[in-house]
Parts: C-alpha cells; structure tokens; sequence
C-alpha cells in the first residue's frame, strides 16, 4: 500500500522562507513555535483559498443569464486575495480570543489555551431556583408586567435603571417612560386589563436590567422578565406589519441584557436582528421619504431616531469584533450621530466612528491610520466608569491590530496605552463595587493580562498584579464558571511566561558560566599583584576587551550599584547552574 502524499502548505511565514524550511501553515506555525520566533506571514505573498470565494462574488455576471438580455450592470472591482488575506487577519486582529490563543501559542505551544472567548461577560444569570415551578409542557406565554410586580417595585427598579444603565446605554426618554409606568398601573378597568402591551416589552426589560444591576445572583422575577419581553418581541416578528419605535427600543434593551448575560452566539443573531429590523424601520435614514417601502408606522422624535441607530450600531459592531465575524453593514445610511445630552460631554456615541474604521472592510486599516485612530481615542477625556472601560476596550482592540502588522509603537505612545489600561482596571473595581455587572469588567482586566504579556517591558509587567488583583475580584463577586475560567487562563498565561523567562535565564547564566573560566588565572594573577602593589586601583576600562562593561554601566542606570567586577572575576556560581 502506498502512502498518502504529505500534505504541504500553500503559504509559509517569513522566517521559514529565508531558511528555505517546510512551513507548517499555522500561527504561529512549528518552527517559530519551536524557537521562540515571532510567527509573521507576508500579506503581498499569502494565497488563500478564501480569495476564490470573493473573486467569484464580485465577478462580471454573465450576459447571457440576464434576465432581460441587456447589458451586464456595473459590478464592484474584484478583491486581490492580498486584501482577502488582510481582511481575514484584521478579523482576527480585532478578537481578543485569538490575541489570547496566539499569545499561549508563542510561548508554550502545548500548553497553550484553546481558542476561546474568555471573559466575554461575568457569566450567565443563574437558573430558575428549585422553588420556581417546572414550566409546563405548553407553548409558553408572556406573562403581564403588572402580574410580576408591584407599581413601586417598578419605580425602583427604573430608578436603578436611569443611574447606572442609561449613563452609558442612553436611548430612553425617562418621562415617556414614567408616564407608560403610570398608564400601565392603572385600575382594572384600563390597560392593564390587558394580557400585555407591546410596551411590557420594554418595561420588562427595564425592569430586568434593574435586578441585574442591584442583585449579584438572578431572582426567578427577572428571568420571568426577561422571557416575558423574548416572547413578546419573537410575536412581533411574525406580524406583516413594520415594527413600531417601541419595539425597535425593546430589541435594544434585549441584545444589551444578552451582551451582559448570555452566550456570545446568541448575543450576535440578536444583533444582527436588530440591524435587520433597523433597516426594516428606516431607523438608519436621517429624513425618511414619505414614498419609502421602509417606514415607521408612526412619527418618531430625530434624536430618538439617532440614539436607537447609534445603540444598534455599537453593539453589533463590538459583539461581530470579539467573534471575528462580519457585522451588519446598512448601505446608504443617513442618520447623524445623536446630540449629547450635557453639551461638550463625550457619550459612547463618540467612540462609534472610530469603533467602525476597524472594519476589515474598510480602507483604512494600514499602520499609520491605525495608530492616528488610537490616538484619537487617548485623547478623549472620560469620567464615568463605564465608559472608560468603553474607551480602553476600544484602545486595546487598535492596540492588537497594530501588533498583528509589525507595527513599532513609540515610547510615549505606548505609555500612554499602560496609563489608560491602569484606569481601565481602576474603573472595573469601581464598577465591582457599585454592582454593575458590564461586561467589560470580565474583558478588560483579562485583556489587560494578554497584553501587558505581549508587552514584556518593566512597566507593562509591573501591571500584572494590579490585573490579575481586578480579575480576582471580578470572580469572587460573580462566582460564575466564566470568571473562574477566565482568572485560571490568566494564571496560566502568567504561569507560561515566567516558565519561559526561566529558560531564557538559564540559557544566559549557562553561557557565562561556560565563558567566564578564561578570565580566572589571569584575574587571580593581578588580585595579587595589586595586594603588593602600591599602584592606584585599575577600573574595567583599564583592563582590554572589558571597555565596553564602563559603557554599559553608564547607559543602564539600574545596574549603578552593581559589582560588575566581582561578578566577572568570581567563579563562585549559584549551584545547579
């Protein structure tokens, strides 16, 4: 029987094409893994078989399968399989899951961590307590707001919602909201004699929130709750009717809750719902025409307009960044960014522009405009703790791309990322403390922990304990299998790299161990030559071949109260070594 052919890859990284090795394909592939080396492959040079499928979708349609024999229309230029190849690394780039993976990779190849979204939020709610009742085996049914909870229970837990929520996540009119509260409480007679209201969505997933907010383990309330609002929504989209400005708003607190509670998979379909029923709306339209197939079935406020846009913008956006997936473009999108509620103070809005200019697909993805764009994002200047750890998540995203291109950060620049990450970590114990549960107070330390190792400069280790501190205290508040995974990855990324330092160490005392002997018989000769000498003491400059050890004690101010001469005329090694 003859053997299969070996199979070999189509693209090598740089290092194995100018040692003329066999590549393995991977990142980083088995040479580099094997030595250490900083796995990187040529772009101009990569083929992929990925370049097939946008070539074929951008290619001439053919005018014979026209559906009127006329002339083909105008189609976009074709995609280079360079710029496939681009795209599908920035994709990449903009996950923190394959920053994570890739960082295990390169320093210990089998003990690595697998692909994994690590710290994508504090956990999932916990289930129904035992008490709860089984659900029953019908259809089950969306239970009226006013039959969960009272009138006053609402009041808080709107009150809740507008201090801790909506400071960061600002789409709702709290008076409108109010006087719905109001409205829905009413005696029998009225509305909530109703089973329930298209509003209950949006009620109920206010509500939801404010148990999320105030209670560090879920309460069988707000599951019913936040099933309550699914359930009305899933209704909703079997209607032939255009979803109304309450929905849209409903479907919005419901990818919020999911982002902070659910799984990642389940976080971005809700998203891309949501930009699909954005577009269904004619949300994304700054002036809506009359004529338009997408119209809303009532007048809507253009601020309101713009802030349901913008939330669903945002959203979508980061969730498709952390899976590495495509996110939901809507072309011809007219809709102006929403006005800040206290004038010249920055909101999350802000943030949007610079968020989108990630995009694999857009054109500005090179070195210099990435490290302008993060620039620009240093540069904003924000107090609430919420959107600090907005701005450093953003931050540390442009900082992953830069790194993926080989990009050399000046000193000062990479500063200032340290500085931000270290607010970062301060505004996550803050956010612990008060509880509110973002899901950036899971992401950003972890982060934080990858790249101050990627880093691997005094002051980005120095930061490590302040991290994995944050990281701590993140898991001992949410006692969830996620944090507990997320903190042991940590450890375990940390545990890798001091291993490699060790080794590195080692490798350096065994070469002076090996090369210091030469210089023994003749330093023992002068040590005793100099004790009957009456000839001022010789420095190492004095001595030839060692000049340049002057130099380095000058250059390297922290070996000033080092005995450089002592450790090279000593043959008295630490054992083991």
């Amino acid at each position: 029987m003859t053997e299969p052919p070996r199979k070999r890859s189509r693209v090598a990284c740089t290092l194995c094409q100018s040692r003329k090795r066999k590549c393995s394909g991977d990142q980083p592939c088995a040479t580099c893994a094997q030595f250490g080396s900083d796995c990187h492959y040529d772009l101009q040079s990569r083929r992929k078989r990925d370049a097939r499928l946008f070539q074929l979708q951008s290619a001439p349609a053919d005018p014979s399968t026209s559906l009127n024999g006329a002339h083909p229309q105008p189609t976009e230029p074709k995609i280079s399989p360079e710029e496939t190849a681009a795209r599908l690394s920035s994709l990449d780039a903009n996950s923190g899951a394959a920053f994570a993976r890739r960082l295990g990779l390169k320093v210990d190849p089998t003990n690595a961590p697998k692909m994994h979204l690590f710290a994508w939020n504090v956990g999932a709610r916990h289930p129904l307590p035992p008490s709860m009742p089984p659900p029953s085996s019908s259809t089950p049914k969306a239970v009226p707001i006013v039959d969960s909870i009272s009138q006053d229970e609402m009041h808080s837990l709107v009150t809740i919602f507008f201090d801790k929520v909506d400071p960061c996540y600002g789409f709702i009119d709290r008076d409108h909201l109010l006087r719905q509260v109001t409205r829905r409480w009413l005696p029998s007679t009225s509305d909530s004699a109703l089973p329930y209201s298209p509003y209950d969505a949006i009620l109920s997933g206010v509500a939801a929130f404010g148990y999320l907010f105030s209670r560090r383990q879920a309460c069988a309330t707000e599951l019913q709750l936040a099933e309550t609002a699914r359930l009305i929504l899933d209704q909703t989209m079997l209607s032939d009717t255009t979803p109304s400005v309450d929905i849209v708003t409903a479907w919005v607190l419901r990818v919020s809750y999911l982002r902070l509670t659910a799984s990642p998979n389940a976080a971005w379909m809700a998203s891309c719902s949501l930009m699909h029923i954005i577009e269904a709306t004619g949300l994304h339209l700054e002036l809506p025409s009359d004529h338009a197939i997408n119209q809303l079935p009532e007048p809507c406020d253009p601020e309101t307009r713009r802030r349901l846009f913008g939330m669903a913008r945002h959203l979508n956006v980061w969730i498709s960044f952390e899976l590495a997936r495509s996110r939901v473009v809507l072309h011809g999108a007219t809709s102006l960014p929403p006005t800040p509620r206290i004038p010249n103070t920055a909101e999350i809005f802000t943030l949007l522009p610079m968020s989108e200019s990630l995009d694999p697909n857009t054109k500005t993805t090179d070195s210099p405009d990435l490290e302008s764009t993060l620039r620009n994002v240093l540069d904003h200047l924000h107090v609430l703790p919420q959107l600090i750890l907005v701005q450093c998540n953003l931050m540390l995203c442009i900082y992953r791309r830069l790194r993926a291109l080989n990009c050399i950060i000046s000193g000062d620049l990479l500063d200032r990322v340290l500085a931000l990450s270290r607010k970062g970590l301060q505004a996550a114990r803050e956010m612990v403390a008060s509880n509110c549960p973002w899901h950036q107070i899971a992401n950003v330390p972890f982060q934080v922990v990858c790249t101050s190792l990627a880093i691997d400069n005094r002051a980005a280790l120095g930061m490590l304990g302040d991290a994995m501190r944050t990281l701590r205290e993140v898991a001992a508040a949410y006692d969830t299998e996620v944090m507990r995974e997320a903190y042991s990855t940590a450890y375990l990324l940390i545990l890798l790299h001091q291993r490699r330092k060790e080794e590195d160490t080692k490798a350096l005392m065994d070469v002076l161990k090996v090369n210091s002997g030469g210089s023994v018989p003749r330093v023992e000769k002068e040590q005793e030559e100099a004790s009957t000498s009456t000839e001022p003491h010789h420095s190492l400059a004095d001595y030839p071949g060692f000049s340049w050890l002057s130099d380095l004690l000058i250059d390297i101010p922290s070996l000033g109260n080092f005995d450089m001469e002592r450790f090279m005329y000593t043959d008295a090694w630490p054992e083991g070594v």
